[in-house]
């Protein structure tokens, strides 16, 4: 249980085997590539760069890569629904990256393109003239009672018509004065807020006479686009309609059936992810005319298997490998890879949304499970809350097939689900009702859990101190670790002598033995501090602020009170609840009381659970971590494909070296 053991690794080869090497490595996807670009830009090694060629082969790649996605996105919309149980029971398939290729060779990636792309132009097309019948139709529809064409040449000899809009006023000064006019006959055709539809006859005679009168009453003439009346060209309109949306309904009913060709992109998007990653980790080596440099991180225990990679697929004569240790100048870029157990494997989520720790740091992991589990069974103080938790995430990694990162989730709330279960036999409470056995309740021993909050912390706090020494030891900080570590310890166990002298087992003896111990402590943190400085009267200042941090402590171990108030809390909403249910009629106390009880436990699950979540984790961060731990460490990012669709099949059993 730690930080995994890394080695810096130093590959030279042959140019003509450098995807090859690219592609062992990057099937493996345990090697993280070192940009060694920049530190041998101006070596006289350096071989003429391709770095230009590489980057717009790039280039080439991602478009090619978002348009299979986008393809991809596009097809699995008119793809039949499955059940949401069987997509969640549905496992990703696995691959290994030769498998991969073999399969993207099979594919014929011009029809495939073809297909998608008709069907997507296809669909636009439909779309595009749909639209444009159903805005066609709203301007039809206004003039539908229209019997002529408007923009046909009149058959008569002595009459015109006109057809038109003018606007619609409050007082319809514009079509009155139309009305009223004799040289002009009107038929309405439509109206609406804004103006009249009107057609207009006239005696041809009187044409000049007419068109000022329209203009003058702001007539605007109709731009009327067909060659059938209204009414016809509508009917027209409904079949073209019609026939669209068959031509619709078949492209997406052939687009349903392409399941193979959902699967052949899944395929060209893993391998143009992982083709794109191997061309942007040839811009980190160093090529010269006929060999390159490959430089990268791997877990010591990986090492040879890369070694046995490397033999069984090159001759000796190609190529050299360097396995070297790490050196103090490496120590803040070496990236990090935790090691634990089953168990605390799942707390690894806490130090990575704090900080990976540095490589010459210690992992928290371990130390942090167990107070994590006993500040969150505490926060959530019921016992049927955690068997639902238990059971919930239970099912879900038996039943499903869950990512690696998912399945972790799982586990880390399964594990805070047995502990809020164990907390909540110890509270009585089982979605709020009591329990036969109760060793404490969050009723009438508030003051109990209250000073078993505060002790938690204490020792929390102790413990923290505690690593913190060690690490200073370690790293022979001899006066730091007496400072900063010792120092407080010895004050902090000279206060508990103190408080127990005085509230348990009262004894001045014992009183006098605390204090000294306390004072000898703060003696020890200035002593230390000017040990450690060279200005001793600077030390000696230094170490009396120091001795003001004692009541950053004294916050801190008054933060650890959350753990008594929301277990409190959390447990007499479940109590309030179950009383406001009693207080309903026995017909609604067992129908709508039933759906009561699950609807309001379930928003308590939920509150309790975010709360225990966050003020447990913010305990972690801010109390303890506080008192020894920096991090500041980077993952591992190794050369592998995205797994997005397709699980990277690790076909590689590695065993740690001695």
């Amino acid at each position: 249980m730690a930080i995994a053991k890394m080695n810096k690794i130093k590959l030279i080869s042959l140019q003509e085997k450098k995807n090859d090497i690219l592609q062992l490595l990057q099937g493996l996807g345990s090697v993280e590539l070192v940009d060694m670009s920049q530190a041998y830009e101006s070596s006289s090694l350096a071989a003429p760069s391709q770095k230009e060629e590489i980057v717009k082969e790039i280039k080439i790649l991602e478009r090619k890569y978002d348009e299979y996605c986008s393809h991809l996105s596009f097809l699995q919309i008119h793809l039949p629904k499955q059940p949401f149980l069987n997509v969640l029971k549905e496992k990703k398939a696995e691959r290994t990256i030769e498998e991969l290729e073999l399969e993207g060779k099979k594919i014929n990636q011009e029809i495939l393109m073809t297909t998608i792309q008709e069907a997507i132009r296809n669909l636009s097309d439909y779309e595009s003239s749909m639209n444009d019948l159903r805005e066609q139709e709203n301007f039809l529809i206004k003039w539908e009672k229209l019997t002529v064409v408007p923009n046909q040449e009149s058959d008569y000899r002595y009459i015109q018509k006109r057809v038109g809009t003018i606007p619609q006023t409050a007082s319809d000064d514009f079509i009155r004065s139309l009305r009223e006019s004799d040289l002009i006959v009107i038929e309405d055709i439509f109206q609406t807020r804004d103006e009249y539809g009107i057609a207009v006859v006239f005696d041809k005679y009187n044409e000049k006479e007419v068109e000022r009168l329209l203009d003058a009453n702001h007539f605007f003439k109709l731009d009327y686009p067909y060659q059938l009346t209204p009414k016809e060209q509508l009917v027209k309109n409904q079949k073209d309609y019609t026939q669209l949306l068959e031509r619709q309904k078949s492209t997406r009913e052939q687009l349903s059936h392409l399941t193979y060709e959902e699967w052949q992109l899944k395929v060209l998007i893993e391998l143009s992810y992982a083709e794109l990653q191997r061309l942007k980790g040839q811009l980190f080596l160093i090529d010269e005319t006929h060999l390159f440099v490959l430089e990268g991180w791997l877990e010591t225990k990986k090492v040879s298997v890369v070694q046995s990679l490397l033999q069984d697929n090159l001759s000796e004569a190609d190529y050299a490998f360097v396995v070297q240790d790490v050196e103090t100048d490496d120590i803040e870029s070496i990236p990090i890879v935790l090691e634990n157990n089953k168990y605390v494997a799942p707390f690894e989520i806490l130090t990575e949304m704090y900080s990976l720790p540095k490589y010459n740091e210690i992992d928290p992991t371990p130390f942090l499970m167990p107070f994590y589990l006993i500040f969150f069974g505490m926060m959530m103080a019921d016992a049927g809350y955690g068997l639902m938790m238990f059971l919930v995430t239970t099912i879900t990694l038996k039943g499903f097939p869950l990512s690696k990162s998912l399945k972790r989730s799982m586990t880390f709330f399964q594990l805070l689900g047995l502990a809020s279960i164990v907390w909540g036999i110890i509270y009585g409470s089982f979605f709020g009702l009591e329990l036969p056995i109760m060793l404490l309740s969050t009723m009438d021993d508030v003051n109990t859990i209250l000073l078993i909050s505060v002790v938690f912390g204490v020792i929390q706090i102790i413990f923290g101190l505690g690593l913190k020494t060690y690490m200073m030891l370690r790293d022979k900080n001899i006066y730091g670790a007496l400072g900063d570590g010792v120092g407080w310890l010895t004050i902090i166990a000279g206060f508990i002598l103190l408080i127990v002298s005085k509230l348990i087992f009262p004894n001045q003896l014992l009183s006098t033995i605390g204090i000294g111990i306390a004072i000898a402590g703060a003696t020890l943190i200035i002593i230390a501090t000017v040990m450690a400085t060279s200005n001793k009267v600077l030390g000696v200042g230094i170490g009396l602020y120091n001795l003001y941090g004692i009541s950053g402590y004294l916050g801190d171990i008054v933060s650890y009170t959350r753990l008594m108030a929301l277990g409190v809390s959390g447990g007499s909403i479940g109590l309030a609840f179950n009383m406001i249910i009693d207080f309903l009629p026995p017909t609604a106390k067992f129908t709508v009381g039933i759906v009561l009880f699950i609807v309001l436990h379930l928003v308590n699950i939920g509150l309790s659970a975010l709360s225990a979540y966050v003020h447990g984790a913010r305990l972690i961060f801010v109390e303890f971590f506080g008192k020894f731990y920096e991090g500041g460490g980077k993952a591992l990012n190794p050369l592998k494909t995205s797994e997005e669709h397709i699980d990277l099949k690790n076909i590689f059993i590695y065993k740690s070296e001695e």
